[in-house]
C-alpha cells in the first residue's frame, strides 16, 4: 500500500498537468479564433482627394441592438488638401444629403465655413437581438453632396470610422448610376471578446445547473446524505444565476434564444434540485 499510493498521486498530478496544458492551448486557439484584439480602422470611399469638393466623416458611436438603431455623427468640411478644383469647394455653399430608411438628413455648410455636423439614428436591418451573442445587423445609407445654390452633384470623399465599443463594423459600397450618389452598407456584429465572454458566462450557467442536478439527485436516491450545507449552496446558485445573466456583456433583454436553452433550464434545474434536497432532508432528518 505504501508503494502504490505515491504512484497514484503522481499519476493524478500528471493528468492534471496534461489537462492544464490542453486547456491553455485550447484557450489560446479560442482567443485567436474570436479575434479579441481586433482594432477598429477607417475606410475611405468616393472621389479621389485631388478632385473631391468636400470631405465627409461618418462616425458610428452607439449601437442599440434591442431597439435596432445606431447613433451616427456625420461631419462635412471643405477639401483644402486637393488640387485647384477641389479647393474651389470651399468657395461655395455645400449641402450634404444622407439618406437612410426613407429619411433624409441635410447638413449645410456655408461658403468659407470650416465644418458642419449632425447626429442622427440609423435603423439596423437583417438581424435580431434574439440571436445574442451571434446577432448581426446591416445599416444602409446613401451619401450625396450638392451645390447649395444650384443643387448640382459634386464629388465627395467619404471616410467611415469602423469603431463602436463592443462591436465589429465593416463598410462596403456599391456605386450606382450616379457617381456622386454613394450608397454604403455597414455590417455590424458583436466583437470577438463580447462573444467569448457571453459564451463563457452561459457555459458557467450550464455547469452550475448540472452541479445542482447531481447534488439533488444523489441526495434524493440516498447515495449522499441530506446535508443542510447543500441547501445553502443550492439556494446560493438560485440567486447567482440571475445575477450572472444580468451582467452579461452587452446584456440583451430577457427572452433571447440562449436564455431558453441555457439560463431558464439551469434556473429550473437548480430549483428542482433544491426542492429534492429539502424534501429528503425534511423526510430523513432527525426528529425534535
Amino acid at each position: 500500500m505504501e508503494r502504490v499510493q505515491p504512484r497514484g498521486r503522481t499519476l493524478r498530478v500528471l493528468i492534471i498537468g496534461a489537462l492544464l496544458i490542453a486547456l491553455t492551448a485550447a484557450y489560446l486557439l479560442v482567443l485567436r479564433g474570436f479575434e479579441v484584439s481586433e482594432q477598429p480602422s477607417e475606410r475611405v470611399f468616393g472621389a479621389a482627394d485631388s478632385i473631391a469638393a468636400a470631405e465627409v466623416y461618418l462616425e458610428p458611436f452607439s449601437v442599440d441592438p434591442a431597439n435596432q438603431g445606431m447613433q451616427m455623427r456625420a461631419s462635412l468640411s471643405p477639401n483644402l488638401s486637393g488640387g485647384k478644383g477641389a479647393r474651389a469647394g470651399a468657395e461655395r455653399d455645400l449641402t450634404l444629403l444622407v439618406t437612410h430608411d426613407k429619411t433624409v438628413e441635410e447638413i449645410k455648410l456655408a461658403a468659407g465655413g470650416h465644418i458642419a455636423s449632425s447626429t442622427f439614428e440609423v435603423d439596423l436591418n437583417d438581424g435580431s437581438v434574439k440571436d445574442y451573442p451571434f446577432d448581426s445587423f446591416v445599416a444602409r445609407l446613401a451619401v450625396q453632396l450638392t451645390d447649395g445654390k444650384t443643387s448640382l452633384g459634386l464629388p465627395v470623399r467619404i471616410t467611415v470610422w469602423e469603431g463602436a465599443l463592443g462591436y465589429n463594423l465593416h463598410t462596403t459600397s456599391a456605386p450606382g448610376a450616379d457617381p456622386n450618389d454613394l450608397p454604403l452598407a455597414i455590417a455590424i456584429s458583436r466583437g470577438g471578446a463580447i462573444v467569448l465572454l457571453a459564451l463563457c458566462s452561459y457555459a458557467v450557467m450550464l455547469v452550475l445547473g448540472l452541479c445542482a442536478v447531481v447534488m439533488g439527485v444523489l441526495t434524493f436516491i440516498k447515495v449522499r446524505p441530506p446535508e443542510t450545507g447543500l441547501i445553502g449552496s443550492l439556494a446560493a446558485f438560485a440567486f447567482a444565476l440571475p445575477v450572472l445573466r444580468g451582467v452579461l456583456p452587452g446584456a440583451p433583454p430577457l427572452g433571447v434564444t440562449a436564455d431558453m436553452w441555457v439560463f431558464l433550464w439551469a434556473e429550473m434545474a437548480n430549483v428542482l434540485a433544491l426542492a429534492l434536497v429539502v424534501f429528503k432532508w425534511a423526510h430523513a432528518g432527525p426528529r425534535v
